[in-house]
């Protein structure tokens, strides 16, 4: 059979709440999948949406196996719709975070929802669909029979991940150049790859969905399955990689044991890692270790500078609040290692007001961070905070595409999405010119001088006008 992998995307990027390119890594995994099958597989994003659905149509799929996050489902349920309009034969399948939240309220024009963690439901399902059509049997499936929807239960997780297919990459993704503060830098066009060491990870973020989505247990690959991925991807071109495990120092010991497989088969890679400061506190040798190994970059979970916040967010590790001062400490340890922080901010909680929040961004000056990425509060499927807040009586936005970190989606009592909107750019814009600032370039451009060239690019891309 030939199969559609498609992931609708926003080809533009904004810099308050995001850098560099995106990949469907989750689709590259499942697309693996269906090859080693011997299927005839591609993969269809960053296009707009129209250009997107001609060039599917030229494919001629028999599957259309759609990725979507919450954001992205209208423009999924459009196109599967177009898809069913002209090729009527077409099996529509979806996954990925907001497939997983509806299960059983499937509806037309999909056909299957694989749910949570998806390769091996996806395996069977295309077994099934070649061979018995016994969908009941496919446990971590929602499908639609005699107009109502089904739900076969929920699959367990595969705790071996290196029993699975190296993702599959396209030149759609591989082309792609990296577009934050980089090494190389970005006037050598530097190419990125996702990589995967581990999934899930064991805290309990109230804004995140990690726990409805994966649970709390992480599983892993081994050090050396990783390091030969890499290999691999930079045989193909990629500068950079990017790990998406959602804490790459959650366990130390794994961490360390990844980093000096990639030093001893020198590796000579740039990547930088998703990280949470209460994790490496007093485990400073990571950190240079890292640097050691290559890391560049950590984008660390910040989420704010006021304590009270974090503990409503439910920010803790082992039941042990992160707290700002904490974050402060951990943050300059990695600037004295010689690597760059980025952090990630949230704004527009329920509890917070205008007047709140200006009060929280005068500590913004005092965190060593190099890049700064704020999101607007977005109470997401599966997440503990959106079930809070349909429980306190708060109304979403019916439009999910406006669902997107960046937009204000709910009734909150005393800000708007214009007045949310205004601080977000304002916040971004003294954050980076400020004197602290400037003074933090330096120190990290002394450590490790391939930072200056950098970070001249990267503001000339953002079309400020700070240099070093």
């Amino acid at each position: 059979m030939k199969i559609a992998g498609i992931y609708p995307n926003q080809i533009e990027t904004d810099s308050k709440i995001q850098h560099a390119v995106s990949e469907p890594y989750g689709l590259e995994k499942i697309l693996a999948i269906a090859k080693e099958q011997g299927h005839e597989v591609d993969l269809f994003t960053n296009l707009p949406e129209q250009e997107l659905t001609e060039k599917i149509f030229n494919f001629n799929p028999d599957i259309a196996a759609f990725s979507l996050y919450t954001c992205q489902y209208p423009a999924g349920e459009r196109i599967a719709t177009k898809l069913k309009e002209k090729l009527p034969k077409i099996i529509n399948i979806a996954g990925n975070r907001y497939p997983s939240f509806l299960k059983e309220k499937i509806k037309e024009p999909f056909d299957f929802f694989v749910i949570k963690e998806g390769e091996e439901t996806f395996q069977e399902l295309l077994k099934e669909i070649t061979n018995g059509q016994n969908y009941e049997s496919v446990k971590g499936l929602a499908f639609r029979k005699n107009k109502k929807g089904i739900f076969t239960g929920v699959r367990k997780r595969n705790f071996h991940l290196d029993s699975l297919p190296d993702a599959l990459r396209f030149p759609v993704i591989l082309n792609q150049t990296y577009q934050g503060i980089s090494l190389p830098p970005l006037s050598k066009n530097p190419h990125y790859a996702i990589i995967e060491s581990s999934r899930c990870c064991y805290n309990g973020c109230k804004f995140c969905d990690n726990a409805g989505f994966w649970g709390n247990r992480v599983s892993f690959r081994s050090p050396k399955k990783v390091v030969k991925e890499m290999f691999e991807l930079k045989e193909k071109g990629t500068d950079i990689f990017y790990f998406m495990d959602l804490n790459f120092t959650a366990f130390p010991e794994r961490t360390r044991e990844l980093c000096q497989e990639m030093i001893e088969q020198k590796l000579d890679a740039s990547w930088y890692a998703m990280s949470n400061t209460a994790t490496v506190d007093g485990e400073g040798d990571i950190l240079k270790l890292m640097k050691q190994a290559g890391c560049y970059k950590i984008a660390w979970g910040v989420e704010s500078t006021n304590d009270r916040a974090l503990e409503k967010m439910n920010k803790k590790v082992e039941g042990k609040l992160t707290t700002n001062n904490q974050t402060i400490r951990v943050l300059q340890e990695s600037l004295e290692s010689g690597i760059l922080n980025q952090g990630y901010y949230i704004i527009g909680f329920p509890w917070e007001t205008e007047e709140s929040l200006l009060e929280d961004t005068k500590n913004l000056k005092n965190l060593p961070l190099h890049q700064f990425n704020i999101g607007i509060f977005t109470p997401i499927p599966l997440s503990k905070f959106y079930k809070e807040m349909l429980k306190n009586g708060h109304k979403l936005e019916p439009d999910l595409s406006h669902h997107d970190r960046n937009t204000l989606i709910y009734n909150h009592p005393t800000l708007t999405n214009k007045k949310i909107k205004q601080l977000q750019k304002q916040m971004h814009s003294d954050f980076y010119e400020s004197p602290e600032y400037l003074k933090r370039m330096k120190r990290s451009c002394e450590i490790d001088p391939r930072f200056k060239q950098a970070f001249n690019e990267y503001f000339e891309f953002l079309g400020k006008e700070v240099r070093v």
